[in-house]
């Protein structure tokens, strides 16, 4: 793990091209970090998706940093909707 913090940008494309590399679609990719099945992605299924997607294991402010990035409707989580449109925007 680096001990640079990722930029939001940095955040994203790390994502896209994990997606890229692995031939997963944003759908995909929510399925996967969604593991408790509930329609959105909390602080500890991201942490985890990233640590298996990506490699690197970032810490709790650096994972709430991203979080509030993308959670436009402000509940704590990331819809599928939410994870689309920021993975969109960078690319």
């Amino acid at each position: 793990m680096s001990d640079d913090a990722w930029s939001i940008s940095e955040a994203v494309g790390k994502l896209n091209e994990a997606l890229a590399e692995k031939g997963m679609s944003v759908d995909d990719l929510f399925s996967r970090l969604d593991t408790d099945g509930d329609g959105s992605i909390n602080g500890p299924e991201l942490h985890h998706g990233i640590r298996d997607m990506v490699g690197d294991i970032l810490s709790p402010g650096q994972i709430s940093m991203i979080i509030v990035a993308f959670d436009v409707n402000e509940d704590h989580r990331i819809d599928l909707g939410e994870l689309r449109t920021a993975l969109s925007e960078e690319e």
